[in-house]
């Protein structure tokens, strides 16, 4: 059988040039492109996705108009052997893959395919044999629908050329940067070269010590008693501290006049630039630099917001540390949010720069509450009717009071849907930014909440948060007013997913629905 008009010998010697040997699975790649290509219509415009990046998409591109580069071959690294090629426009395809139910009737191409045998101990021979034989028999294809995401062709990349302020050089990137990812070390190529680098420090004797300056605060620990610098940076030492330092294990000490500054960035220096650098709106940094060591505070209540990418990487770029509070935290004014240091005593001068490029902007702040009037609908014809009493409303009033928040609109509404879109919707003509709803969210047949916002025209987020309690919380918005859905069940619990929305929500943060289904990892609020 021919693959792509030509013999397996001929398309044997393509692969060895395209691919510098023969290798078993770009001839198998060549009869699974020939499978899908015969198993679809002839002039249609086809995208590949391969499962794998081994061998299959060599055979693509020597095969077909699909390449890497011209974006209509993706690679997918599900980890199968196996390769889908469809219609770029409608998704409709096929996808070609080893049957394994057959697999027995060919030993060789099982051993390989599923790695039986060491590499060095196959029959490439009789391998190549049981390929060229089986043909595309060998191959499932069966009819699929691609993603969404995977139409349209080579899709426009959003990104643009900035200018590294380490290495000089262009690179592509989302977002504006002033480090490119090989500088900070969120890519590695090479191995550095660290000769000279970062110089080495001076130490000399404690007793030579008298006279000169210490280079950097020394700590003094008593067991639960004092943790404090004993000696500062710039102190002069003198006769009389010589006891103390070395009862603090200080036998060898660091001096100003042995270590010229221009050699290296201090840690209070690199203290008193994060501190400059990384504090955004609403932060404040507490004091100067102590021990090479800088907190950040609220300058006013709100919500904790992090830049958690570039936190993450600023602590394994450089021998600095920044901790932060967890993202999104509620804080009141004065709370301490974060501290920083370099670990060592300095940094170089390199090392300080790619640490100050990553901090264009700043790292964290401190968002106000700046939605103060909230509107509440209660739901459930028991309450409307006066059956039972009403527990929400002093429930939520009180949750809004800890951010500055007030209940502006009450509205008590029967389990019917029509009634609570009207609701809705007036609360929406008169200006409220959020909207809570309580109850109905269950699955009993008179709880029809849900069903009453998509009537009013509520776009559902989510309708569920992976926290519990809190499980059956609802997400939504309609136009800039958001919708909080919170379950009956929200009065029996201390803490529910509606204290981990609320904050946020009232500081005008959206939550995308990977937000929500993010709160997963330590969204278990039970317990003792």
């Amino acid at each position: 059988m021919s693959i792509r008009g030509m013999s397996f010998d001929e398309y044997v010697s393509e692969v060895k040039k395209f691919h510098g040997h023969v290798a078993p699975g770009m001839v198998c790649g060549g009869f699974m492109v020939e499978k899908a290509l015969s198993s679809l219509p002839e002039g249609g415009l086809f995208d590949v996705v391969s499962e794998t990046r081994a061998c299959i998409p060599d055979a693509v591109q020597l095969l077909t108009p699909c390449t890497i580069g011209n974006g209509w071959l993706k690679i997918v690294p599900t980890g199968r052997f196996a390769m889908t090629m469809y219609d770029k426009h409608t998704g409709e395809g096929v996808r070609v893959a080893p049957n394994h139910d057959i697999l027995n009737q060919w030993p060789q191409v099982k051993a390989w395919l599923l790695k039986l045998v060491p590499k060095r101990e196959q029959d490439t021979e009789q391998l190549l044999g049981e390929i060229e034989k089986a043909g595309v028999s060998l191959y499932t294809c069966m009819p699929v629908t691609l993603d969404g995401s995977f139409l349209g062709g080579k899709k426009k990349n959003p990104s643009g050329i900035h200018l590294c302020a380490i290495c000089g050089e262009g690179f592509r990137a989302e977002e504006k940067s002033k480090i490119c990812p090989a500088c900070s070390g969120a890519v590695t190529l090479y191995t550095p070269d660290t000769d000279g680098s970062r110089p080495e420090l001076v130490s000399i004797s404690t007793e030579e010590a008298v006279g000169m300056h210490a280079l950097h605060d020394m700590t003094l620990i008593v067991p639960r008693k004092q943790k404090g610098p004993a000696m500062v940076k710039g102190q002069k030492i003198t006769e009389g501290d010589i006891s103390m330092l070395l009862s603090m294990g200080k036998n060898r000490v660091y001096v100003e006049e042995k270590n010229p500054a221009e050699l290296f960035i201090h840690e209070n220096d690199i203290a008193i630039a994060f501190g400059q650098s990384m504090a955004g709106e609403g932060t404040l940094v507490e004091s100067g630099p102590k021990e090479g060591k800088v907190e950040f505070v609220a300058e006013h209540d709100g919500l904790f917001v992090t830049d958690e990418k570039r936190v993450k990487l600023l602590n394994t770029m450089a021998d600095v540390i920044l901790a932060t509070l967890p993202q999104s935290t509620p804080v009141t004014k004065g709370q301490t949010l974060a501290g920083t240091r370099a670990v060592p005593l300095f940094l170089s001068r390199a090392e300080f720069e790619k640490c100050m490029a990553l901090m264009q902007t700043p790292l964290f702040k401190v968002m106000p509450y700046t939605i103060k009037d909230v509107g509440v609908i209660v739901t459930g014809t028991e309450v409307y009717e006066g059956r039972i009493q009403d527990g929400f409303v002093p429930f939520v009033r009180k949750k809004l009071s800890q951010y500055g928040a007030t209940v502006a609109d009450v509205q008590f509404v029967p389990d019917d849907p029509k009634v609570l879109a009207a609701q809705v919707a007036q609360m929406v003509i008169s200006g409220l930014k959020l909207i809570i709803t309580t109850g109905g969210l269950s699955v009993d047949p008179d709880d029809v909440t849900q069903k009453g916002l998509e009537m009013a025209g509520v776009n559902i987020m989510s309708s569920r948060a992976p926290v519990l309690p809190g499980a059956m919380t609802l997400l939504g918005n309609i136009g800039e007013t958001q919708v909080l859905g919170v379950p009956a069940g929200a009065l029996a619990s201390k803490v529910t997913a509606f204290d981990l929305i609320l904050p946020r929500l009232l500081a005008e943060v959206r939550i995308g629905e990977g937000d929500v289904y993010g709160m997963g990892v330590g969204g278990l609020l039970v317990g003792p």
